[in-house]
């Protein structure tokens, strides 16, 4: 467990960068809250690892329940797409599904099972970013945490309309499930209400 502390610590550090390569040192202050960030991160990580050790030993779900969950319509749009098995080979129960209107608005589903041994992994790897407190703007993109309908999960907005509106979202479901929404031709806070309309209720 100690090894995969020190990878998903190595890991949240490359993803808070966000690919962004600063020529000048950080600042003190700059240092601190990094360092800040990682202690709250692995405090997290050390309360999750009971959890983890459980997921392992849970039977992931099948394609089945996955087609429950992301049905035929997603408040007012339609599916147009579903995918459950694909990684499959990478040891992951998963699937997602793609929502749209006549206006090409639509809202991409993807729900990761954190059951098993691949499982386990991803999620708290997922887990460990969210419980960093983050947030970084470049030009018109934002990117932090937050806490939304009680639960804290990593949002991304862009609100340049050349780049259609687009946003995203991903939190941990029931301590289990990574559940991701993107949304193209979407505001942010728009896609926040889609949601409550997902029913999780015929997951485990």
């Amino acid at each position: 467990m100690k090894k995969l502390i020190i990878a998903l610590t190595l890991l949240s550090i490359i993803a808070c960068k966000d690919n962004e390569v600063k020529k000048e040192e950080p600042s003190l202050i700059e240092a601190v809250q990094n360092v800040n960030k990682l202690n709250k991160a692995a405090d997290s990580m050390k309360e999750y690892e009971k959890q983890t050790e459980k997921l392992k030993k849970i039977k992931p779900v099948s394609n089945e329940v996955f087609k429950q969950v992301l049905t035929e319509e997603l408040g007012n749009l339609k599916r147009s797409s579903f995918n459950a098995g694909n990684a499959s080979m990478a040891g992951l129960s998963s699937s997602d599904a793609t929502y749209g209107d006549s206006n090409d608005k639509n809202v991409k589903i993807s729900i990761f099972d954190g059951a098993g041994e691949s499982g386990s992994a991803l999620i708290a790897i997922t887990h460990m970013s969210i419980a960093m407190d983050t947030e970084s703007i470049e030009g018109t993109k934002t990117k932090k945490t937050e806490v939304i309908n009680g639960v804290r999960s990593i949002t991304e907005n862009d609100t340049n309309p050349d780049s259609y509106k687009r946003s995203s979202i991903t939190f941990i479901y029931n301590d289990r499930y990574q559940v991701s929404l993107e949304g193209n031709k979407m505001p942010l806070e728009e896609l926040k209400t889609y949601i409550q309309k997902l029913n999780f209720s015929k997951l485990p």
